[in-house]
């Protein structure tokens, strides 16, 4: 019901608003479900599994729900956000997302930043969500992400332990072996890179075909890849997949107010965004199965409730001065 509510919300996705559209329920039975069960996201995988089919590409990245007006602690806490390119207030989630040939937006796992609690990094998260992937037999053509989860250990994991390929982003200073024998060592930035790319061996790693970028704003960019023989064109189309989880967070927080939970605590809040997940995978069921997009799937909700008003208007017009 809960999940219901915040497919439908349109402004108020709070717990207190939910529980006032309720006559048959406790008013205190939305915030008691969010503060005493326990959502995983074991649970999610449950119902996102069924969407995962075929060829895909596995997307690591984070987001930071904005709660700039919450107390720090608990889940919430200053972190670095790409959204704002500045330290905000908020809860971290590292999310692995897939995309297939139906330009999928399925989130297979994903993972709150609660350092104090648990002790791990971003990092660390994402290595224990990739295991889980293998465990449950899924195999992506590729594992793709930005210069920030390019850690070697995660490089290590995907590409030697368990032979998937990946395209990453490397900043400009890793430092990369020209030869083999490794006597010529330089950073990415000053490596005299073809168009066609060039193998080099990445330090601590292996080899890696490395490419560089020019934007359009005239900045160059590296990624870098474990299958060898792909071309530059090859790399830029798998690095775009990387735009999928972009929309994807767009999504989570204009349809499903994964940023609205008021709560203070830490199931509550983590229970909330459980919640948001899901009601964003039925959304995204509804765009594959039927073409509708996430905002036009909300809008129909409202556009029926008006139609059934416009029919029998309980709320009178003023009648004019006679």
């Amino acid at each position: 019901m809960y999940c219901e509510f915040l497919i439908a919300a349109q402004t108020n996705f709070t717990a207190t608003a939910c529980a006032s559209l309720l006559t048959d329920i406790a008013h205190d039975s939305i915030t008691r479900l969010l503060s005493e069960r326990k959502f995983t996201p074991a649970i999610l995988w449950e119902y996102s599994q069924k969407l995962v089919s075929g060829k895909g590409v596995i997307v690591v990245d984070d987001t930071v729900l904005d709660h700039p007006y919450s107390e720090t602690g608990s889940l919430i806490r200053f972190q670095y956000s790409g959204t704002h390119h500045d330290v905000v207030k908020g809860i971290g989630v590292t999310t692995l997302l897939w995309s297939g040939q139906k330009d999928e937006h399925i989130p297979i796992n994903y993972r709150l930043y609660d350092p104090d609690t648990d002790d791990k990094t971003k990092n660390e998260h994402t290595r224990e969500m990739l295991h889980q992937v293998k465990e449950r037999g899924i195999v992506p053509d590729f594992v793709t992400m930005d210069k920030f989860y390019a850690a070697n250990d995660t490089l290590h994991l995907i590409a030697h332990d368990f032979n998937w390929h990946f395209v990453c982003a490397l900043k400009s200073n890793r430092l990369v072996y020209l030869d083999y024998g490794k006597k010529n060592r330089f950073p990415i930035l000053e490596v005299d890179i073809p168009p066609e790319g060039r193998i080099v061996h990445l330090k601590d790693f292996g080899a890696v075909k490395i490419f560089r970028i020019v934007t359009p704003d005239g900045k160059a960019e590296h990624l870098a890849t474990s299958k060898l023989d792909l071309t530059a064109k090859d790399v830029k189309e798998v690095y775009a997949q990387r735009w999928k989880v972009e929309e994807y967070h767009r999504g989570l927080k204009q349809t499903v107010g994964i940023e609205a939970c008021q709560a203070r605590s830490s199931r509550s809040q983590r229970n909330h965004i459980f919640c948001s997940l899901l009601s964003f995978l039925a959304l995204e069921k509804k765009r594959l199965e039927e073409g509708v997009s996430w905002y036009e799937a909300k809008r129909s909700i409202i556009a029926d409730s008006l139609f059934l008003y416009l029919k029998s208007p309980f709320i009178p017009l003023p009648s004019p001065v006679p």
